[in-house]
């Protein structure tokens, strides 16, 4: 096949000089054979064409089938041979193509399917927007308990103020008490701060609240008795100083 390539192009170019030579000789011969683009464009297989359909031409019209160097089946013979081994050649070429790419997606896939295995427990798959919005609400709630217990604890404080005050204006003349009930109610608030602290860190502040609450009534049942003794005291010392006064009013004697 390269053999006739060779052949092929060889006679090509002795054609073609053989034609630049007969240019000064023949005007008209050299013009027309300028003037052909399949010859002039330098492919040897279209001056194949060429000479078979002059050799073609040449025959029919002086009854001679030797005028082409080859002839018209040895040439078509090698046209469809080189158009056989393109054909084959492209086609070859295409499914390694296609062989490669999808070779290509494979690796992909596996290479893919692969790493998806080993970053099934990865942390960086874990929404970090929803968890982030997570915690900034607990923390949002935890703030808004703990400004709920102090506003609570102030009002507390407060109202435990203004009972000093309403009962320290009622009752002036009971400095020591006041005095105890002033004391009694700082601890109170300490009593209630410890409470607070405790329910932050504490899981049984249900236990605790019921028993600040039973220790509260207590106390506020002893200060009850402790102000119903005192109070039943001054009025039996009014009453002894009342009858003292009377008995030197009348001027009685103590038998």
């Amino acid at each position: 096949m390269e053999l006739a390539d060779a052949q092929v192009q060889q006679e090509f170019e002795g054609r073609r000089s053989g034609d630049d030579d007969d240019d000064d000789v023949d005007g008209d011969d050299g013009d027309e054979y300028n003037q052909d683009p399949s010859i002039r464009s330098g492919d040897p297989w279209r001056f194949v064409v060429h000479c078979v359909a002059g050799g073609r031409a040449g025959a029919d019209a002086d009854g001679e089938g030797d005028y082409s160097p080859m002839t018209y089946s040895e040439s078509a013979e090698i046209m469809t041979k080189k158009y056989l081994e393109r054909d084959q050649r492209k086609l070859a070429l295409e499914q390694e193509e296609r062989e490669r790419r999808l070779q290509r997606v494979r690796n992909r896939r596996l290479q893919i399917e692969k790493w998806q295995h080993k970053t099934t427990k990865s942390p960086f798959k874990v929404n970090l927007v929803a968890d982030n919005e997570r915690l900034d609400e607990e923390h949002r709630v935890r703030v808004m308990e703990e400004a709920r217990r102090a506003r609570e604890l102030e009002k507390r404080t407060k109202q435990a103020k203004n009972d000093v005050i309403l009962k320290a204006l009622s009752d002036a003349s009971d400095l020591d008490l006041l005095r105890r009930e002033k004391r009694a109610i700082i601890d109170e608030e300490r009593r209630l701060k410890a409470l607070m602290d405790l329910e932050k860190t504490n899981s049984h502040r249900k236990l605790d609240l019921i028993a600040a609450r039973n220790a509260e009534k207590k106390r506020r049942q002893e200060k009850e008795e402790f102000r119903r003794k005192q109070r039943q005291q001054e009025l039996e010392m009014r009453e002894q100083r009342y009858r003292q006064l009377l008995k030197e009013k009348l001027a009685i004697e103590d038998r």
